[in-house]
């Protein structure tokens, strides 16, 4: 699964932390952490994010953005889909009124177009004077 290879993701970290903030986040999980290999594999994260720029710009650029609010502030509130002098004009709308016009209808082809030649038939494709002797037509 992605978002279990992803270190941001995996271990709870916002991708625009600093190498500060990502230390102390990486402390906290160690202090944590129940067994050695667990810490080993802390360490080897801490160090991919903090001492590899390229390796944690990546990491960063393929984890999935963050949609969550920050703690402490409240809910984004819902805007409204339009507004109420739209929706009134909507109102009076039916689907006779999404037909296309009949000026836009006659300019539609009525056929499908003739389909085009075959790439070895193509006259723009065939060889022009001085073609083939190395140097660019």
């Amino acid at each position: 699964m992605k978002g279990e290879d992803d270190l941001f993701v995996r271990y709870d970290l916002d991708p625009l932390a600093d190498a500060t903030e990502l230390t102390e986040r990486f402390r906290e999980l160690v202090r944590d952490a129940r067994d050695e290999d667990t810490r080993a594999a802390l360490r080897e994260a801490w160090e991919t994010l903090t001492l590899h720029p390229e390796r944690r710009l990546g990491a960063a650029l393929r984890s999935p953005p963050e949609t969550r609010e920050p703690p402490g502030r409240a809910p984004r509130r819902a805007r409204p889909v339009a507004s109420p002098a739209f929706e009134d004009a909507l109102a009076g709308l039916g689907l006779e009124d999404l037909v296309a016009w009949p000026s836009v209808a006659a300019a539609l082809p009525e056929a499908p177009p003739a389909p085009l030649p075959p790439l070895a038939d193509d006259p723009v494709l065939e060889p022009g004077p001085g073609a083939g002797e190395g140097e660019a037509p």
